[in-house]
């Protein structure tokens, strides 16, 4: 048998707004409901990319789109990593979820998983329209471009160095 968190989890997951829907007539879709690591339906919305799941998630159930999950990840973090823009570009400008330069408890931003995961798209966003700033470094001193590099996703490395030279010759 499935305990009801876990049927929630799912739903959200794969985006069935009407299970959603009757389990929030059920009150068995809350704020309350979360995996072994804290992610919140949300987290599974944004890190499945299942946008109008996400937003109804935060707009009609009223869950929250900034919650933590126990490693201090938003579902911003998750839409980041998993490079699904459009979530991201939703929690970020009308989720309530304004957490561009913030850490994870390992230090990582949303930014810092896009570039390890090699989500250019999704790192050019954060950079260019939000403002992300590549020079944070997650817990074990790396940054952004670091962990782009680790992970060997070229694309990203060269766009990276590209926005550090145009800053350097904007600012001469």
């Amino acid at each position: 048998m499935v305990a009801e968190g876990d049927r929630t989890l799912l739903a959200a997951r794969q985006g069935d707004i009407q299970a959603l829907k009757t389990q929030l007539a059920a009150k068995e879709l809350t704020a309350e409901v979360k995996d072994s690591l804290g992610a919140t339906p949300v987290h599974h919305a944004a890190r499945s990319g299942r946008l109008s799941c996400l937003r109804f998630l935060v707009e009609e159930a009223g869950l929250p789109g900034n919650s933590l999950a126990n490693n201090g990840a938003s579902p911003a973090h998750d839409a980041a990593a998993t490079g699904h823009l459009a979530c991201l570009q939703w929690l970020l400008t009308q989720g309530g979820c304004s957490v561009v330069n913030v850490q994870t408890k390992n230090g990582a931003t949303p930014l810092y998983l896009a570039c390890q995961e090699g989500h250019l798209e999704v790192v050019q966003y954060l950079v260019k329209s939000c403002g992300a700033d590549p020079s944070i470094r997650a817990n074990d001193g790396m940054t952004s471009l670091h962990a782009a590099a680790q992970m060997g996703h070229n694309t990203v490395i060269v766009w990276l160095f590209g926005v550090g030279n145009e800053e350097q010759n904007y600012r001469k």
